[in-house]
C-alpha cells in the first residue's frame, strides 16, 4: 500500500492509469489553448483513427464587452478588434482546428461556451454524444476540478486525463448521502464564436 492510498483512498479507486487515449468514436477535447490543453490535443491526435470525430470545447468567462478606444485602437483602426476577448478566444480556437487539420481530421465543432468548465464540458459531452471526453493535466495528478467533471458525467461517458507523457482514466464517483440526488437541468451557457 503506498501512501497515497492510505491518505487518498477514494483517489486510488476512481483514477487508472492508461497506456493510451482513446483511438475513435465521438471525443470531446476540453480546449483553451493553454499548454496543457494543447498537449491534451495532441495526445489525442496521436493515438486517433482515421475516422474519430472530435469536438474542440472552450469554456470560458463572460466576453467583456469592447473597452473604448485608445491609443492602441486609433493606431490599429481596422485591425482594432484583434484586441478585444472574442479575437482571442477565436485566435485559440483556430490554432486548435489547424492541429486537428494538420493530421488530416475535420472538426466536429470548435466551440467557446460561456460557463463554468465542470457544466460546459459534461453538458458539451452528453449533447454531442461522445463516447470520450479528454482534458489536461499539469503534473501527474488531476486537479479537484477535473474530479468534478468525472463525478458530473454520466456513466456511459469515459473521462481520461493526460498530460502529454502519462494517460488516467477517471471514473466518477457519486457519493449520495441520506436522499437520493436528482440532477436538475442547468443551463449549458452562451455560445460564443466560431
Amino acid at each position: 500500500m503506498t501512501i497515497s492510498e492510505i491518505f487518498h483512498p477514494h483517489q486510488a479507486r476512481t483514477a487508472a492509469s492508461i497506456d493510451r487515449l482513446p483511438a475513435g468514436g465521438r471525443i470531446v477535447v476540453g480546449y483553451t489553448g493553454s499548454a496543457v490543453s494543447a498537449r491534451a490535443l495532441e495526445s489525442v491526435l496521436r493515438a486517433a483513427d482515421a475516422g474519430v470525430r472530435i469536438a474542440l470545447v472552450c469554456a470560458i468567462n463572460p466576453v467583456r464587452p469592447p473597452r473604448s478606444t485608445s491609443f492602441l485602437h486609433d493606431a490599429l483602426k481596422s485591425e482594432a478588434y484583434l484586441l478585444s476577448d472574442r479575437a482571442s478566444i477565436d485566435e485559440q480556437l483556430r490554432r486548435g482546428v489547424e492541429a486537428l487539420h494538420a493530421h488530416s481530421l475535420e472538426p466536429e465543432t470548435a466551440v467557446a461556451i460561456e460557463g463554468d468548465p465542470v457544466r460546459v464540458l459534461s453538458r458539451a459531452a452528453r449533447e454531442f454524444g461522445a463516447a470520450h471526453l479528454v482534458v489536461g493535466m499539469r503534473d501527474e495528478q488531476p486537479t479537484g476540478q477535473v474530479r468534478r467533471i468525472a463525478r458530473a458525467l454520466p456513466d456511459d461517458i469515459a473521462l481520461f486525463v493526460t498530460s502529454g507523457d502519462a494517460h488516467l482514466r477517471l471514473m466518477g464517483s457519486r457519493r449520495v448521502r441520506g436522499r437520493a440526488r436528482t440532477l436538475a437541468p442547468n443551463p449549458i451557457g452562451r455560445v460564443v464564436g466560431a
